[in-house]
């Protein structure tokens, strides 16, 4: 058949900005850099990234113009309006042209290094936990996992991240520790979802934000995070590492469990050194072969969603990540550069070179999670802001058909 090239054009109130834009140069230290130094950018599976992205867009369009969705103040892309005009361009891309979605990619962002001087990040993995429970307490099922409690309220704050606590005088003050939730504090108010056959469950599934609960009569829930009591987040390894319990090299989340397990006394007293606590709320009408919801309100993609500081780094942004990845069942590592989104929080990821990669669920999802604790490289792609004045038109030329 003969090829007819075809051009698709696209026209908004100006062009996308050949350059980076004033604003965005001031921004921390955001450095351009070209799409040549990805390694693996061109062997991309670019209908996936277009089809993740345009759910992000029907997210973030049901949003205010003005929600901050995170990053420093003048960061572009910081704003769900700095997002229209990708969006828009993003409903109209064939999802079935490889070439046109990589073309969008580059032309509509611009990719940057936050730091010259602080060349690797750190990444790290999790997962949708499974665990034995019951929807009632009985037998081994003793361990309650709470919704939210009504009096708990969050508030967001002007750089973007969330407090949460008691209202108190105006004014929101900390809620509940882990100690005195565990201590029973919370009992008797009907905030019961299931039970769990231990604490080191629920403490596994609070770290990893969401589980699904295998029933007695083998039916499936799945809990969803909905909140957390507001106060600090203590890592469990380091305190393990500092009680000289774990060696620094051997920490991954196989020996801290097996360590918890085998020492159930002295676990309580460990896990409650985390005050931090998180609530869960019932996944309605789930699909069980899509991943829990994250902080952006969309199900989460194994090996495509990551977990971010938002401090730093705006929900929906795409990332592009070059790191290693263990290979079963040797352990040993191999190379992994891909695209990934911001669409989840950690309470443990802070910083502007710090990632945390949802690996799916199931033994292998685990598998990866546990072991996962690499170097890498991670650039934030940021969209490109258009240039109003000058009336002219872009254009994406898609392949020949045949």
């Amino acid at each position: 058949m003969k090829s007819i090239l075809r051009v698709l054009t696209i026209s908004l109130m100006g062009i996308v900005a050949a350059c980076t834009t004033a604003n965005q140069e001031k921004v921390a230290q955001l450095y351009p850099v070209s799409y040549e130094i990805f390694s693996g950018w061109k062997q991309e599976n670019f209908p996936q990234l277009i089809s993740i992205f345009s759910q992000n867009c029907q997210y973030l369009m049901k949003l205010p113009r003005n929600t901050n969705l995170g990053g420093e103040a003048g960061i572009f892309g910081g704003k769900v309006q700095d997002w229209y005009n990708s969006c828009q361009i993003a409903q109209r891309i064939p999802q079935n042209q490889p070439l046109v979605i990589k073309q969008f990619f580059e032309t509509w962002f611009q990719p940057y290094q936050y730091s010259v001087s602080t060349s690797y990040g750190k990444i790290t993995g999790y997962y949708e936990p499974e665990f034995q429970g019951s929807e009632k307490r009985w037998g081994p099922y003793q361990t309650p996992v709470y919704a939210r409690p009504s009096d708990l309220v969050s508030q967001p704050t002007n750089d973007g991240k969330v407090v949460s606590g008691f209202w108190n005088a105006g004014r929101i003050t900390p809620y509940y520790t882990r100690a005195q939730i565990n201590a029973g504090i919370l009992s008797g108010k009907g905030l019961e979802l299931a039970w769990l056959t231990n604490p080191v469950d629920l403490f596994i599934m609070q770290i990893q934000g969401s589980g699904r609960i295998i029933l007695p009569d083998g039916r499936m829930i799945r809990l969803a995070y909905a909140g957390k009591n507001g106060q600090p987040y203590v890592p469990l390894g380091r305190i393990m590492v500092q009680q000289g319990l774990i060696a620094p090299h051997d920490v991954n989340l196989y020996t801290m469990r097996a360590w918890l397990q085998k020492h159930p006394q002295q676990a309580k007293n460990l896990m409650d050194q985390n005050p931090n606590y998180v609530f869960f709320r019932h996944l309605e009408e789930s699909n069980n072969n899509q991943g829990p919801v994250g902080a952006l309100g969309i199900p989460l993609t194994a090996g495509r969603s990551v977990a971010v500081d938002k401090k730093w780094i705006p929900l929906g942004i795409p990332l592009w990540v070059e790191t290693t990845l263990p290979t079963q069942p040797n352990g040993l590592r191999r190379p992994w550069q891909h695209m990934v989104f911001a669409q989840d929080l950690g309470g443990d990821i802070q910083g502007v070179n710090r990632l945390d990669l949802f690996t799916g669920w199931g033994q292998i999802a685990e598998w990866y999670a546990g072991l996962m604790k690499e170097k890498g490289k991670i650039y934030i792609l940021l969209p490109r802001q258009p240039v109003n004045s000058t009336g002219k038109t872009d254009a994406l030329v898609l392949p020949p058909a045949h």
